[in-house]
């Protein structure tokens, strides 16, 4: 069996229980682009793939994102497994820095760095935009103090650069990440790979896969419905008040 896993996604625990489980089939875990990934599942390139979906509130589709986007009313297979918090990404000696989260509010008037392959589609209302190619290059930007950059947590991860902080926006829509497979060309084993993603003891009874897929955390989409809607002015970019939420004393 081929999972395909898109940027910020691993599955190192699920294939050690996969191992465990099913040593005579191996998994085959393969790594592409969070715009490929369901084409690749649709072309049989693999039969299965670990992607993110737009976010609730994105406004249209994220670039960074197929043009297909899996349901179970289209013929798909789609387990939920967690909706990413989105952050921000700021230099080190940034304003921003000085408290443990950041809100929403506290982005308008600063320049937000949008890469071609971005996956949330969305951006804080009243700042500033400049388009860059791609995620590493905006994170190579946030270092010169060019802009700051708006992502999953995960991707922050995958592409920390040194003189950068990271601070949570919990009231940003998040990014669903989810697992899915076509229904008519259901690899043999997929429902193995639900248990095991699911947390399922090994010989326990299948779950149900076929519910549209929903967050598991409802209160970053709720943020989302707060703050999802209103679009971004272009302005002069100036400093962020700091109006987010204190650092804690240690």
């Amino acid at each position: 069996m081929r999972l395909l896993l898109v940027p910020g996604t691993g599955a190192d625990r699920w294939d050690r229980v996969w191992r465990d489980r099913l040593p005579d089939e191996p998994l085959e875990v393969v790594r592409g682009s969070a715009a490929d990934a369901a084409d690749a599942v649709l072309r049989g390139d693999v039969d299965a793939a670990v992607l993110r979906l737009p976010p609730a509130h994105a406004a249209g589709r994220p670039p960074g994102l197929s043009a297909t986007v899996p349901t179970t009313s289209t013929g798909w297979g789609v387990v939920p497994l967690w909706t990413e918090q989105t952050v921000v990404v700021v230099p080190k000696d940034h304003v921003l820095t000085v408290v443990d989260e950041v809100d929403v509010a506290d982005l308008a008037g600063e320049t937000v760095l949008v890469p071609a392959d971005d996956v949330l589609g969305w951006l804080p209302p009243g700042v500033d935009v400049l388009e860059v190619p791609d995620v590493p290059t905006a994170a190579d930007l946030v270092v010169s103090g060019s802009g700051l950059l708006v992502v999953p947590h995960a991707l922050a991860r995958l592409h920390d650069r040194r003189g950068t902080a990271v601070r949570p926006v919990p009231d940003a829509p998040g990014s669903p990440v989810v697992l899915v497979w076509r229904s008519e060309d259901e690899h043999p084993h997929v429902q193995e790979l639900v248990g095991i993603v699911r947390g399922r003891t090994a010989g326990s009874s299948r779950g149900r896969t076929g519910d549209e897929p929903t967050p598991r955390r409802p209160t970053e989409e709720k943020g989302a419905r707060r703050s999802g809607d209103a679009r971004p002015t272009r302005r002069t970019a100036r400093p962020a008040p700091g109006r987010g939420r204190p650092r804690r004393g240690r």
